[in-house]
């Protein structure tokens, strides 16, 4: 009996902690957003103000790129951390960029179509 209670409290502990974890990353993905909020800020006021390249930030855009992409790492392994500890892939939506294909289209369907049009005509 106490294997049983020691095995029960284990796993509550287990679960406590990867609730904790999971509660630290939600709070982490929120500063990280409050940080991209903050440079889009900051980038829009410095070019409506039209600061020069001698400010503190010489090249907005730049700053802005390298910001986006060391929030775009710590995202990646914030997210590679939540799938270890839940077991669940958490994917990240990929753009693919192309063209489009041909629509497909039920012959059948047209050809209920055209007969319904050419009744009402």
């Amino acid at each position: 009996m106490t294997d049983r209670s020691n095995i029960s409290a284990y796993v509550h502990e287990q679960q406590r902690i990867q609730q904790h974890i999971l509660t630290s990353l939600a709070r982490s993905q929120r500063a990280l957003t409050q940080m991209l909020e903050a440079v889009a800020d900051i980038t829009q006021q410095s070019a409506d103000a039209q600061i020069s390249s001698e400010s503190i930030i010489s090249n907005p855009k730049e700053t802005v790129q390298r910001v986006v992409d060391h929030i775009q790492l710590i995202s990646n392994y914030q997210r590679q951390l939540a799938a270890k500890i839940t077991g669940i892939s958490i994917q990240r939506r990929v753009r693919v960029r192309g063209h489009n294909g041909k629509p497909w289209l039920n012959h059948e369907h047209i050809a209920e179509l055209h007969q319904a049009i050419e009744e009402k005509m």
